[in-house]
């Protein structure tokens, strides 16, 4: 098989392995093209025939890329400014995820949107060891049989069914924010958004979840939370904080935030926009993640 046909049917995969991996595009993007790289350079030919399994052997490359990344990147991660958030997947409102062909798209646009990549679920992943991270996310979201995770991430396939299963449980115990239709989710957000632009606070607050949690990243570039804000009380505070400063003058667009409803915050006092991610329970906002990062917006058309 010729490396451009290779490119074109194994990109949309790694790219969508590399990020739930890494919670960044654009170094999924550059490790998977240097995994292509190292392909081109090899003969890909062995024994006199083809790779037994392209697929998995590209497969593997990235996935070992991913995790050497991951090891050489902890340092890095343990000094960030503030808590760390996933660079998001950001489209339009009216695009329908996986409606568009991979070939000549943004590389958002060949991820797969599905539950194992909405928000809530990749802030869960980046709790996870990197081998914890790799061994969850090619069972869970690619059902990769043992053997071939094994072979991916040089462990036994007992142990990988191991890891798996204690993740499984420890998951199930402590489940991820749910996911609801598109109807519901923009029921919400707009109720919420309705709330904050009228300055109802106490229908704001009944949105609120008692154990909600917001996260703002802004990375040390600008301004932002620098430790998780807790409680409804002062989540509430640190929202009608930004309304006020705001002054009304903002504009809000609706998106779509890793398949999930969310919403782009522009304000002539801010000179980044801010991407949010609402995280419900029981109809009522456990999460609230403000992405604030220019670095994680690159690929954020913010028009």
């Amino acid at each position: 098989m010729e490396l451009d046909s290779v490119y074109r049917i194994y990109r949309p995969l790694l790219l969508s392995i590399a990020y739930r991996m890494l919670g960044s595009v654009t170094n999924a993007e550059d490790l998977v093209q240097d995994a292509f790289e190292t392909v081109q350079q090899q003969d890909l030919h062995k024994d006199g025939g083809h790779v037994r399994n392209l697929k998995a052997y590209l497969c593997k490359i990235v996935t070992n890329r991913c995790l050497d990344y991951l090891k050489s990147t902890r340092k890095k991660r343990e000094v960030y400014v503030g808590p760390w958030l996933p660079e998001p997947l950001v489209q339009d409102y009216s695009v329908v995820p996986g409606s568009a062909t991979a070939a000549g798209q943004d590389p958002l646009q060949t991820i797969v949107l599905e539950d194992t990549i909405s928000y809530a679920f990749l802030i869960l992943l980046d709790r996870l060891t990197p081998i914890e991270r790799a061994v969850f996310i090619l069972r869970e979201a690619f059902e990769y049989d043992y053997r071939d995770i094994a072979d991916f991430v040089n462990k036994t396939e007992l142990g990988c069914r191991k890891i798996y299963s204690r993740l499984k449980r420890k998951i199930q115990d402590e489940p991820p924010a749910e996911l609801i239709s598109c109807a519901q989710s923009e029921q919400l957000v707009l109720r919420f958004l309705h709330a904050t632009a009228t300055g109802d606070m106490d229908g704001l607050f009944a949105m609120l979840s008692e154990d909600i949690v917001l996260y703002s990243d802004g990375g040390g570039k600008v301004m932002a939370a620098i430790k998780p804000i807790t409680s409804s009380q002062r989540v509430l505070a640190f929202i009608q904080g930004l309304v006020s400063k705001d002054d009304g003058a903002g504009a809000v667009r609706l998106v779509k935030v890793n398949g999930q409803l969310g919403f782009v915050l522009s304000s002539p006092s801010e000179p980044f926009p801010t991407v949010v991610s609402l995280a419900f329970k029981d109809d009522r906002i456990q999460r609230i993640y403000l992405i604030r990062n220019p670095d994680k917006l690159l690929h954020v058309n913010l028009g």
